[in-house]
């Protein structure tokens, strides 16, 4: 995740992030129900330029979503022995987007035994990076 406290707009290590000047893109935010068209743009010196947010949590979402994107992991797992053959679960953090696919690989891969309750840990530190999924419900043994 982009620590948009920490970070210099006007000198971001561009190659970090496998952006470039001249890169752009447009998107709506999503934090608030304010729903802002966001344009953020690598100017020709190198700085980051967020354009069309209405407040700070949307400016910091233009930021991160540009730079890093994230998202919520949020699906179903198996589980063995439950009352119903999948278990909602989903990560304690955000995971960055270009994983997803790997995290839901793994979790595909992993069968839970029941019983589980709500918030027990079903896979702990998920691709290495720190993130926990754990389970949305309670699930009884049969």
């Amino acid at each position: 995740m982009v620590d948009v406290e920490e970070i210099d707009l006007k000198n971001v290590n561009l190659e970090k992030y496998d952006k470039k000047v001249g890169d752009s893109k447009d998107f709506v935010c999503v934090i608030c129900p304010n729903s802002c068209r966001l344009h953020v743009e690598v100017g020709p010196t190198g700085e980051v330029d967020v354009q069309g947010y209405q407040c700070k949590r949307g400016f910091e979402y233009g930021i991160q979503e540009f730079l890093q994107p994230i998202r919520m992991l949020i699906t179903t797992m198996k589980i063995e022995n439950g009352v119903l053959p999948v278990i909602p679960v989903r990560s304690n953090k955000e995971v960055p987007r270009e994983r997803i696919f790997d995290a839901i690989e793994v979790v595909n891969q992993t069968v839970a035994q029941a019983p589980v309750k709500m918030g027990d840990i079903l896979v702990d530190n998920l691709l290495d990076l720190g993130i926990h999924v754990i389970a949305s419900r309670d699930m009884e043994a049969k």
